[in-house]
């Protein structure tokens, strides 16, 4: 029996009092190397994460620099995309984008009583008809009302002026029997087409109002005081000739 004991481990009661403290030591030794491991665990993150913040200090000139070089080339896109300033925005032309970009001149405007004689019949004298052509390109010619074809609205501001001159010196000079049967639709057609350029052209030149305003415009009225931001009008014309020329554009007679 005695040997047959030995061959057993000894086995601890629950009522041990040895037992019992050994295994709350056992228990406390777990416990602090479970919170060592813990506190080395976090040790080590925080030391990744001070190394990744110093990798980034030491970096920044060049996450800096791609940021900037990313944000250069989305920019340069966004310009190639957009219209050209020589595209359908420029003011007065055409929606298409077609035709060039004119230059400018800063013009002021001043009375000329050579395009506005007061003699009603004057009016009609190719005096004055040859005057207003100066202002229309060479090419001007009539077309067949049959055919197809597409002016200009700048000649046709023109020719409305230049016909609403006409009319009313006739009337007001009781030579009305010159005048064609509808002038009554096309002043009113001219009065309403000029309402509507002058509206798109939007000038925004001031006029400043003096006592010494001329006479033609009552005093304090100021229509010849202003500075206008003009197309150079030379090239508009020679433009509009090229265009005639090559089968583009039709312009009609400012007395059509």
């Amino acid at each position: 029996m005695n040997k047959k004991s030995k061959q057993y481990d000894t086995v601890w009661s629950a009522d041990d009092p040895d037992q019992e403290e050994f295994l709350s030591e056992t228990d406390v030794e777990e416990g602090h190397e479970q919170q060592w491991h813990s506190t080395e665990k976090a040790a080590r993150r925080q030391g990744r994460t001070q190394q990744s913040l110093a990798t980034l200090k030491a970096h920044r000139w060049l996450i800096d620099t791609s940021l900037l070089l990313v944000i250069i080339g989305l920019l340069s896109l966004l310009l190639l995309r957009r219209p050209q300033q020589s595209e359908w925005r420029q003011i007065g032309g055409d929606y298409t984008g077609q035709g060039p970009e004119f230059p400018a001149r800063i013009t002021k405007w001043n009375a000329d009583e050579s395009f506005v004689p007061p003699n009603a019949t004057e009016w009609f004298s190719d005096t004055l008809l040859e005057k207003w052509n100066t202002m229309m390109p060479a090419g001007a010619a009539l077309h067949s009302a049959e055919e197809v074809f597409s002016t200009t609205s700048m000649t046709h501001s023109l020719h409305c002026l230049f016909m609403m001159g006409r009319i009313f010196s006739a009337l007001s000079g009781n030579i009305s029997g010159v005048l064609p049967g509808d002038y009554f639709t096309h002043y009113m057609h001219c009065v309403d087409y000029l309402r509507q350029a002058v509206m798109c052209n939007g000038d925004m030149s001031m006029e400043p109002h003096l006592p010494t305003d001329g006479p033609d415009n009552g005093p304090l009225d100021g229509g010849w005081n202003g500075i206008h931001v003009c197309k150079d009008y030379s090239q508009v014309i020679n433009y509009l000739d090229e265009q005639i020329v090559d089968g583009v554009r039709v312009v009609l007679p400012i007395d059509d």
